[in-house]
């Protein structure tokens, strides 16, 4: 007897496992990352805007930041030195500010203290920062050639430099599918 309620007992655990496992198939979808570029026009801090889709057939480089962030200001000379170390016909740099309130000219100042070598988008209502389930700032997001990220880094340091021109060499070598 006590056989047999531990087969019935085992039979409907088995049955519920099953059960949850086909369910969450059906409504709990991976969030991995987007196919795709973000398809809307993002502001710039010069007042026009950009399309992530013209920068396909190059690797593209986000560095997404703020204006009270010290580790962004801290990360900005390790990607001037790496922007300058790669080819312009290769590789495309845009910082991404998510300042939600700050105004266009303290950006623009701080773009300026900061000697940022590339071009700020605007993201105050964070579109593209949930688009890209970026976490925290400072956040490096690389780009290949058709819009799928192949790298993502949290905070950047000098010392990650050599690996990332390293790894440029991968990147541009790829090409598109």
């Amino acid at each position: 007897m006590n056989s047999n309620r531990k087969t019935k007992t085992l039979r409907h655990a088995k049955s519920s496992f099953y059960l949850i496992f086909l369910l969450s198939l059906l409504f709990c979808k991976p969030q991995g990352e987007p196919d795709d570029f973000y398809p809307e026009p993002l502001a710039t801090v010069n007042g026009t805007s950009e399309k992530m889709e013209t920068f396909k057939g190059k690797v593209l480089v986000l560095d997404f930041w703020a204006t009270w962030c010290e580790p962004c200001a801290k990360a900005v000379p390790t990607i001037n030195k790496w922007k300058s170390s790669v080819s312009e016909t290769d590789f495309v740099f845009r910082g991404v500010n998510t300042d939600t309130s700050e105004p266009i000219e303290k950006i623009k100042k701080d773009m300026e203290r900061l000697k940022m070598s590339y071009p700020t988008l605007l993201d105050k209502d964070w579109k593209l920062t949930d688009f890209y389930h970026v976490e925290g700032i400072p956040c490096l997001l690389v780009f290949d050639r058709s819009g799928k990220i192949v790298y993502r880094q949290y905070g950047l340091i000098e010392s990650d430099l050599s690996g990332l021109v390293i790894r440029s060499h991968v990147w541009a070598a790829s090409d598109l599918p």
